[in-house]
């Protein structure tokens, strides 16, 4: 009796899979997803970015080595350090705080982390890797935060039914590092890589198979972003990577919010946005939002699981990788404490690069209904509260004042041209 029980709990990546398409965790909230898509990218096998196959091999990489050497302190005993090094301890410190300044970004991060939780930053292909970990002395690279929310975003790119933007989008990934190639740090990345733990043969990637694509038409908004990004010609290749990064992380938890409503079967709904006009009651509103779309993926959660229910931790960190994710990419204001939804700087660059084409521009008004609100479902001005029938709640005054705060900071961040007190322009150009 117990093993017919036993067969019949759920697992959370399982559940994850059937509500999304992919595994969405908590653990491999934030920045991950789109350091893993890099991973399925550029250290796959052979030289097609997007492959077709049913399956796909990665060759991956621990950079355990440069890791070790600034977040571990254990590793002044390794061989390693002392076969590679010369004995000289400044030329050591000084090539362990290059690699510090290397790190990606850790979200509420408080304290130095252990070396499996640091990872580098792609400035450079080389730069690139896995997740890794010690385990009796020997370094196992295996999952720990690269979990299958990346794993997605390749499965959605790479099964692209428009041929044409397929080939554009692997393109633009063969073209993303060419201007780094013979640089500096990706020579010193290259060779640090080369004295790391790696895999000696491709291994296949159970986690990527397993994941579902062409779920519905909200794929082609990822798809026409990351196309858009790579092909901002005015762009540095950092600024497109971390738009491809940003736009990965924000097109999964709008994703998240989407499926979650459909499967409830509720009418859509846009995301209440903050821009700082000093309204309490557009802040309550926003807050409010949150809460509803947190309290929607726990009830579609719960809809798959029903009997027996998922455990609460397991449904908790399906719930968790939206805000979390949401909050390490700045569009909600904080990690901690009373959350709303906002969009930083960083945040609205990178929604510029993905959807305003390279050499074009788009009036202020339009970005703001046609991009935000038509095309991802974030309600910041009056065109977004009178078409979702917000505006019954709140008056539109304050939509109005909200957009204007918008347009205020992106003037002020470069992303728009005022030409005049009625001409407000849009344009990737200035987002680089």
């Amino acid at each position: 009796m117990q093993d017919e029980i036993n067969q019949t709990v759920r697992k959370g990546p399982e559940v994850s899979r059937e509500l999304f398409g992919g595994v969405l965790d908590f653990d491999a909230a934030g920045h991950y997803p789109g350091l893993e898509l890099l991973n399925f990218i550029f250290c796959g096998q052979g030289g097609n970015r997007l492959p077709s196959s049913d399956t796909v091999q990665i060759i991956r990489r621990s950079h355990d080595f440069g890791r070790r050497l600034v977040w571990d302190s254990s590793f002044k005993d390794d061989q390693r350090r002392h076969d590679v090094l010369l004995d000289d301890n400044s030329a050591e410190e000084t090539l362990r705080e290059l690699l510090r300044c290397l790190q990606l970004e850790i979200p509420n991060g408080t304290k130095e982390p252990k070396w499996s939780r640091a990872h580098f930053f792609p400035y450079t292909s080389s730069l690139i890797h896995w997740d890794a970990r010690e385990r009796s002395g020997n370094i196992r690279l295996e999952r720990l935060y690269l979990r299958g929310g990346g794993a997605l975003a390749f499965k959605i790119l790479r099964f692209d039914p428009d041929a044409a933007r397929l080939k554009r989008v692997a393109d633009g990934f063969d073209q993303l590092y060419s201007a780094t190639l013979e640089s500096p740090l990706e020579i010193l990345a290259d060779f640090i890589n080369k004295q790391s733990k790696s895999d000696t043969e491709p291994v296949l990637d159970d986690i990527e198979k397993a994941t579902r694509a062409n779920i519905d038409d909200f794929e082609d908004v990822y798809r026409d972003g990351i196309l858009n990004i790579l092909e901002q010609s005015q762009a540095t290749s950092v600024a497109k990577i971390r738009a491809v990064m940003g736009w990965t992380a924000l097109w999964l938890v709008l994703m998240q919010n989407r499926r979650a409503r459909q499967k409830l079967e509720l009418k859509e709904s846009p995301i209440i946005c903050d821009c700082g006009a000093g309204s309490p009651q557009l802040r309550r509103a926003s807050q409010r939002c949150l809460q509803e779309v947190l309290g929607n993926i726990l009830g579609a959660i719960d809809s798959v699981a029903a009997d027996p229910r998922l455990p609460n931790a397991q449904r908790n960190k399906i719930r968790s990788f939206f805000w979390a994710t949401a909050a390490a990419n700045g569009f909600l204001n904080a990690w901690r404490g009373r959350k709303h939804f906002t969009l930083s700087v960083d945040a609205l660059e990178m929604i510029v690069l993905a959807t305003i084409p390279a050499g074009s521009e788009m009036p202020f008004e339009r970005f703001v209904t046609e991009v935000l609100y038509d095309r991802l479902d974030i309600a910041i001005g009056r065109g977004a509260a009178e078409g979702s029938g917000l505006i019954n709640s709140i008056d539109a005054s304050i939509f109005e004042e909200n957009e204007a705060q918008l347009a205020l900071q992106m003037i002020a961040a470069g992303l728009v041209t005022q030409y005049s007190d009625a001409t407000r322009m849009v344009s990737p150009r200035t987002a680089s």
